[in-house]
């Protein structure tokens, strides 16, 4: 029978909402976005909890987790989250599986507390810079039909005035995301932070830059599962990855864009339990 127990951790001053389900060494799943929520992840991964305890939580201003009040978000604030959610769950160490954006953070805490992390599952991978991010950009921007180009320009434009939201521009984007659009119909009805999402896609765009301290993961068992047909496709994830992780190993999830939790959640939680075992 899986555990199951929703509770919130107090940081400083505000909670985040956390979601633990089943028993075993703790597997902490790292959304995407910046902005989106926990409910990415489930139910797509709640296999993996018949042997594993799954830490599910919403990182700070999305879902159910408190908002900062001046727009306090960064990603160092996010690595001092997680650092606070081992201590209060009392895990000694974690896996740690990082889905886009997620990666990014995997990698970023890994760096910075190696001794607390056993291994990483990274998943629609970024890389280890920003370069990463600006590759992705370019590549979506080569799959957008011109129409869509238009749309979304002029969407973001009203977003700045209140006219449109996060969800009308995501609506455009998401098929993009998937290999099958089949798939839009599996992925749960999430909340999605703009503000998160532009504050620390600031911060991601600016400073994230983890090369300095790979050294410091090169004991880490590190594998990277990518989608065929995501928007940074295998061939290129490698390349942003083998100069800085030699160790690092890849497999490709077929017939898969970037949701690959989504699209391909059964192959995903094999994968996920193969490489955790």
């Amino acid at each position: 029978m899986d555990t199951k127990s929703i509770s919130f951790i107090k940081i400083n001053d505000y909670q985040l909402y956390v979601n633990l389900v089943g028993e075993g060494e703790p597997i902490v799943c790292l959304h995407g976005g910046p902005g989106s929520e926990h409910r990415f992840f489930l139910p797509h991964m709640i296999p993996l909890s018949k042997e594993f305890k799954l830490v599910f939580y919403d990182q700070r201003g999305c879902g159910k987790s408190d908002l900062s009040e001046n727009n306090q978000y960064s990603m160092k604030n996010e690595v001092e989250n997680l650092e606070t959610l081992r201590i209060q769950f009392g895990f000694e160490k974690m896996n740690l599986f990082g889905e886009s954006w997620g990666s990014m953070l995997a990698l970023l805490y890994a760096t910075t507390y190696p001794e607390r992390v056993n291994k990483i599952l990274l998943t629609a991978a970024i890389g280890v810079t920003a370069k990463g991010l600006e590759r992705f950009s370019k590549e979506l921007e080569k799959r957008l039909t011109e129409e869509d180009k238009i749309k979304l320009s002029e969407l973001e434009e009203q977003l700045k005035i209140g006219e449109s939201s996060i969800y009308d521009i995501l609506h455009i984007l998401d098929p993009y995301y998937v290999f099958s659009q089949e798939t839009l119909k599996r992925k749960e009805k999430i909340t999605f932070s703009s503000e998160v999402n532009k504050t620390i896609g600031k911060d991601m765009g600016n400073n994230y830059d983890v090369t300095e301290n790979l050294h410091r993961i090169s004991h880490i068992p590190i594998l990277v599962a990518q989608g065929s047909h995501d928007i940074l496709t295998p061939s290129i994830i490698k390349e942003l990855f083998l100069e800085y992780i030699p160790h690092i190993q890849f497999v490709e999830i077929e017939e898969c864009g970037h949701w690959t939790v989504v699209e391909q959640s059964e192959k995903m939680c094999n994968v996920a339990l193969s490489f955790f075992r």
